[in-house]
């Protein structure tokens, strides 16, 4: 049996004001407060008995002895799972929303400018992964020489996405050598390969003869499309003040591990990527991590909401808020659901 279904309507409702109470105050309560605050027809004592009940079932704890009680990382998941209302947008929120529709048209202004508005409407930490290119299949490349060593190499990406960059090579790429490399190329694209793929069977598998000879030039000219597509894999991050700011963190020795995780932008990616692999979904794709259930030990005193974003129908990029256990769930999944959804839009637009 669930735990759901041993809890009681009046415990329910007492969990709740508990745990809204705390993501609105921050402060442990006890049964006097919650009576003035929250109206139950309870006694203060009767209060108490059910406030012990919730902390035997694991939802509430006692920081300390003369403390009232706050909400556990298993209390959070109750509430996002079974408590948690739907939120509805203040005009505070209507105006962050607004300055969505204002971004520009680039890539890398679209997320920047979306993170930096989620971040300011939720005050917590907003992270956005780019478009994954090195897993897209790629539709077409063209080459362009500058000089005998040089050249503007262009791809373009199946979901519509164009990149180009400047290639300087070890060895001369002479016309007849470039052509070759294009259409040979061209031709591995054509079987909708990515780059990971490309990079992966061109170390390993045998090459046709007429290509073979040129295999080192082969594999250092896709090295640096590779490496270019790596580089344009940033990470966007706006808000980690707003972390400061938070009393739990408001000491060094709880803050640096999260900043630190946060600097590094692979340690980012593969928190992404466990969402992919995660049962902690709600609907509508919003991936809820609560504390412990944070795979890396630096974030298991924060919770983290993401969702996908999507050019036309397939997932792209992921968003996401990071922030202390006692945020403000329905707010934050409400308002990332907003924004992802804008840059749903934006991008598809963009490259339809």
């Amino acid at each position: 049996m669930s735990l759901d279904y041993r809890l009681s309507e009046r415990k329910k409702s007492l969990l709740n004001a508990i745990i809204r109470d705390y993501i609105t105050h921050g402060e442990p309560l006890g049964s006097r407060t919650i009576v003035q605050r929250h109206g139950f027809n309870l006694s203060p004592a009767t209060i108490r008995n059910e406030m012990s009940e919730l902390e035997e079932a694991g939802l509430l704890y006692q920081p300390h002895t003369s403390a009232g009680r706050i909400p556990s990382h298993k209390g959070y998941r109750f509430f996002v799972d079974n408590l948690m209302e739907a939120y509805l947008p203040t005009p505070e929120d209507q105006q962050y929303v607004k300055r969505l529709e204002q971004t520009s048209k680039a890539i890398d202004a679209i997320l920047a400018q979306a993170i930096k508005i989620l971040s300011e409407a939720t005050q917590s930490i907003a992270i956005a992964e780019p478009p994954h290119l090195r897993q897209d299949p790629l539709q077409a490349i063209q080459m362009m020489p500058i000089d005998d060593s040089s050249m503007v190499l262009s791809l373009m990406f199946s979901n519509g996405i164009r990149r180009q960059s400047l290639v300087r090579l070890s060895q001369p790429l002479y016309a007849e050598i470039l052509a070759l490399m294009t259409n040979y190329l061209n031709h591995q694209f054509s079987k909708r390969t990515s780059l990971d793929t490309l990079f992966h069977s061109l170390a390993t598998v045998p090459l046709e003869r007429e290509i073979q000879r040129y295999k080192d030039l082969l594999l250092e000219m896709v090295s640096e499309i590779y490496a270019q597509a790596q580089r344009d894999e940033k990470v966007y991050l706006s808000g980690t003040s707003h972390l400061l700011r938070e009393p739990e963190f408001q000491s060094m020795e709880h803050a640096y591990p999260i900043l630190q995780f946060l600097e590094q932008e692979a340690s980012i990616h593969q928190l992404f990527y466990h969402c992919g692999e995660s049962h902690l979904q709600k609907s509508h794709h919003v991936y809820c991590f609560i504390g412990h259930e944070n795979t890396y030990e630096e974030l298991q005193n924060c919770s983290f909401v993401a969702t996908p974003y999507f050019i036309d129908t397939k997932a792209s990029g992921m968003i996401g808020v990071l922030g202390p256990t006692r945020m403000d769930y329905s707010k934050v999944m409400a308002l990332l659901q907003t924004v992802a959804g804008n840059i749903t839009t934006t991008l598809s637009q963009l490259f339809s």
